[in-house]
């Protein structure tokens, strides 16, 4: 697993699923169906910076594992967070 934490630009489906995304210059499609759930952010390291009262969402993020490639050689396995506030999406781990 690489731990990479970098934003990337993601297209998705009518239903919100990504189906490709660009990476340091590349482009990726979705090879399978993807996998959503919701996870606990790193509170700890967050809650200095949030505001008081804003809810749920401070403490939950929305994830997504998917197998993706380049080409049909360099096939490997992503994880997306989704921060579905701003619609921006972070490529977190690489997992080969």
């Amino acid at each position: 697993m690489l731990r990479i934490d970098e934003k990337v630009s993601v297209l998705v489906n009518q239903l919100g699923e990504p189906i490709g995304f660009s990476w340091r210059g590349a482009s990726y499609l979705v090879n399978s169906k993807p996998v959503r759930w919701f996870a606990r952010k790193q509170w700890w390291v967050d809650a200095a910076r949030v505001q008081r009262g804003i809810g749920a969402g401070v403490l939950e993020v929305e994830m997504w594992r998917l197998q993706a490639s380049r080409s049909e050689s360099d096939r490997a396995q992503f994880e997306l967070i989704h921060n579905a506030q701003s619609n921006s999406w972070q490529l977190a781990r690489i997992f080969n």
